[in-house]
């Protein structure tokens, strides 16, 4: 396998402060890692080592990046490239009609998308105006997580559902907040601390996560750690990683933002002790080993 060799400048140096509890590092850095001990995987497939992530972030968000469009030009188009990426948006093309044989494995949840009003939409709700991501899609889904892996504690499951984070990232979440916060059954917080999130989703035998920005979030990968099932709440588009491999009905619940208000009556029909025996048998898959080793599979197909 070749690794492609690119200016340092898209390789920042950058410590990521999200999730609290992570080293810092994306998940560009931590394959990147991987893959250069790696190096005699048998693929025709060239890999694009960009800390896609960190360069946005320390580009403005993205909004100071014509370096690396002027870069992308210059590789052969001849070729065959994959790569990885975090960034809930994907990777961005200066216009739809860049032509990159480029496969696309997508934490975040978004491929190729030209930046703007073709992959976000701009919208008021509540009194709020907010920017939400409604781009392409990755080639792959993989699992959104840090290292270290979101930790599990052994304690009592004494809270049925919960909900600790932003309310205002996606319509979604202020729809389920008013639907759900004058049920008992579920406990629904603003953000405190690491320590108090870490306790909830623990002590929590459902955990819901809805979408925010981008269509996907940690708060899956972080419940499924903690030995509590999630409740994705997806709009637009879906991200599940492996699905092709492993079915999330199976131990995770998963609905549109159009069922919220089902969602006392979906959760009181659920065989917990079923689902919980089922996170179980698949919770080892959602590691960086085995993201690798999927990846791995994929480019090795080609």
């Amino acid at each position: 396998m070749k690794i492609l060799d690119i200016p340092k400048e898209f390789q920042p140096d950058y410590t990521s402060s999200y999730p609290g509890y992570s080293s810092g590092r994306n998940i560009e850095e931590i394959f990147y890692d991987m893959f250069k001990n790696n190096e005699e995987i048998n693929t025709e497939l060239i890999y694009i080592p960009v800390f896609w992530t960190s360069y946005y972030v320390t580009h403005n968000y993205a909004n100071n990046i014509q370096p690396i469009y002027n870069w992308l030009d210059t590789l052969d188009k001849t070729k065959k490239y994959f790569t990885i990426v975090q960034y809930a948006s994907g990777i961005f093309i200066k216009n739809k009609d860049y032509k990159l044989d480029l496969m696309v494995f997508s934490a975040g949840g978004g491929g190729l998308n030209v930046k703007g009003s073709s992959s976000e939409k701009q919208l008021t709700y509540n009194g709020l105006t907010r920017h939400i991501f409604y781009g392409d899609k990755g080639d792959y889904d993989i699992p959104l997580m840090c290292l270290p892996l979101f930790p599990s504690m052994d304690i009592k499951k004494d809270i049925f559902c919960s909900f600790m984070g932003r309310f205002d990232t996606h319509y979604c979440r202020i729809k389920m907040y008013n639907v759900l916060h004058k049920n008992e059954k579920f406990k629904l917080f603003k953000s405190v601390n690491f320590e108090k999130y870490k306790e909830i989703l623990n002590r929590s035998i459902f955990t819901l996560a809805p979408r925010g920005y981008g269509y996907t979030s940690f708060r899956i990968y972080e419940a499924i750690m903690a030995n509590s099932i999630p409740i994705y709440i997806w709009q637009d588009k879906k991200i599940l990683p492996f699905e092709d491999d492993i079915n999330w009905e199976d131990f995770c619940i998963i609905i549109h933002d159009d069922d919220i208000e089902r969602l006392p009556e979906i959760l009181d029909n659920i065989n917990i002790p079923e689902k919980l025996k089922k996170l179980q048998e698949v919770k080892h898959k959602f590691t960086f080993d085995e993201t690798f080793k999927y990846i791995k599979e994929k480019i090795k197909i080609i």
